[in-house]
């Protein structure tokens, strides 16, 4: 986990203008029905956002895409297709997981008015609207320091009977 470099000034409009990165981590989706846990590789290089679940042994659960075009999501041995990524995700899985903008949920950068931050002014709860009128309560409970920002380390989100716990574990960018 390096470059270890001292935190810019601004960290948070820097970060905030980041569209080019990838994140490896966990996910863990907690359902009145199941619990399903599975290792997520998230990347977003300009307008494309691609979500990669792999099993705890490597084999691939699914790979969902989203860019201007709409959404394709390799699941089950077929290609589906859909203008929203959220909707074809929830329609084929039944997850219910907010890939429109998680460039600012995931990073952190989120702005709202109902955004609480520490003391060092890193996200701590918010409340986020999704594009498609869902309300996620998300909470950030760890930071690392990497590349001159303050990232999220460990997040929950919670949408009605909906738990996602993310545990992220290195970040890129470029």
């Amino acid at each position: 986990m390096s470059p270890q470099t001292a935190l810019y000034d601004d960290w948070k409009s820097q970060l905030s203008q980041q569209t080019n990165w990838q994140v490896e981590g966990k996910l863990a989706f907690i359902s009145p029905d199941e619990r399903q846990s599975a290792n997520l590789n998230w990347q977003q290089q300009e307008q494309l956002n691609q979500l990669i679940l792999t099993s705890f042994i490597g084999t691939r659960v699914l790979a969902l895409t989203q860019n201007t075009n709409g959404a394709e999501l390799e699941y089950d041995d077929h290609i589906y297709h859909d203008i929203n990524a959220s909707r074809l995700l929830a329609r084929l899985t039944g997850f219910n997981i907010p890939m429109d903008s998680a460039d600012n949920w995931l990073k952190g950068t989120v702005d709202d008015p109902s955004l609480q931050v520490d003391e060092l002014g890193r996200a701590k709860n918010v409340t986020w609207h999704a594009p498609d009128g869902d309300q996620w309560q998300i909470s950030y409970a760890d930071y690392q320091q990497y590349a001159g920002f303050w990232l999220p380390k460990k997040l929950t989100l919670k949408h009605q009977d909906i738990k996602i716990k993310i545990q992220l574990y290195e970040w890129h960018f470029n």
